[in-house]
């Protein structure tokens, strides 16, 4: 893959994403600098790439330049030389580093103080996918500077998604699918456990993967409606039945002598919203349960 305008960046971080981000650019036809607090890392990362072994000089003269850290904390300690901060003023910083909403917002008040541009991100997708069909990268921030260097940025992911001016949207979003996707997992392996412990052979559970994706995606599509209506009434199925469809699955679980504690902490949730009066709505009426919003 080619660029029709090469630009010069810098990749802070050559562990196995910042490698993987650093050679994508690179093979994108893009001037790429690599740095690692461990130079030897910087080195290995190849590809096109040329590795410095002084941050400051890495990152003078780029115009964008792209965190990849194992936290935060790493990246403050870094900006904490004045000398680092000031070879930042007047790029464009995409910190990519994994963190929270607030991690976020600390981020761009240390951009704005320090005269540098500022994009949130977060990849979704292991390195061996970058710069495949099968990456995404959300990005949060100012629309104009998300577009002036959307081109670049999608050397690493062509499904590059502005999701808000909010520059913590796109950590939320991220720990919202992450959420997802965890708590999917571990229902599905428990799921497997229990048939296992009744003497079924899981695959006889897994040759269903599309009748419980497809459930959660009928909820998730209805979820969406309700939410936005915040009406939860339904002639479905109420959340009373739900909760004694669970009871089930505890029962279940404790009787075959395997972990109860995955189901019995739905059960708790779900009783939760009976207790509050919504035993008669549909399931996304948890929802209330969860929020702060009356």
């Amino acid at each position: 893959m080619t660029s029709i305008h090469s630009t010069k960046l810098a990749v802070i971080g050559s562990g196995l994403m910042g490698s993987a981000l650093a050679r994508a650019f690179a093979s994108a036809g893009h001037d790429v600098a690599v740095w690692n607090r461990t130079p030897g890392k910087a080195r290995a990362v190849g590809g096109g790439t040329v590795a410095f072994e002084n941050l400051v000089e890495a990152v003078t003269g780029r115009a964008l330049v792209v965190v990849s850290l194992s936290n935060y904390a790493a990246w403050t300690e870094l900006v904490s030389s004045p000398a680092v901060a000031s070879a930042l003023s007047g790029s464009t910083l995409v910190q990519l580093t994994s963190g929270s909403p607030a991690d976020a917002r600390g981020g761009l008040e240390w951009a704005r103080a320090h005269g540098v541009d500022y994009l949130d991100a977060a990849i979704l997708a292991y390195p061996a996918f970058v710069a495949t069909d099968y990456a995404t990268v959300y990005y949060a921030g100012s629309r104009a500077v998300f577009e002036r260097h959307q081109e670049t940025l999608q050397a690493i992911a062509k499904n590059s998604v502005y999701v808000d001016e909010k520059i913590g949207s796109a950590a939320t979003l991220d720990c919202a699918i992450l959420e997802a996707y965890y708590g999917g997992s571990l229902a599905v392996l428990h799921a497997a456990a229990m048939c296992q412990a009744e003497g079924l052979d899981p695959k006889a559970f897994f040759a269903q993967k599309n009748s419980f994706l497809g459930l959660i995606s009928v909820t998730a599509d209805a979820a969406q409606d309700m939410i936005e209506r915040n009406d939860f009434t339904g002639q479905q199925c109420s959340l009373n039945t739900h909760v004694a469809a669970i009871e089930h699955i505890v029962r279940l679980s404790t009787d075959a002598r395997i972990s109860s504690r995955f189901p019995r902490e739905l059960l708790e949730n779900y009783r939760r919203a009976l207790g509050a009066g919504l035993g008669a709505q549909e399931l996304p009426a948890v929802f209330r349960t969860l929020t702060a919003v009356p």
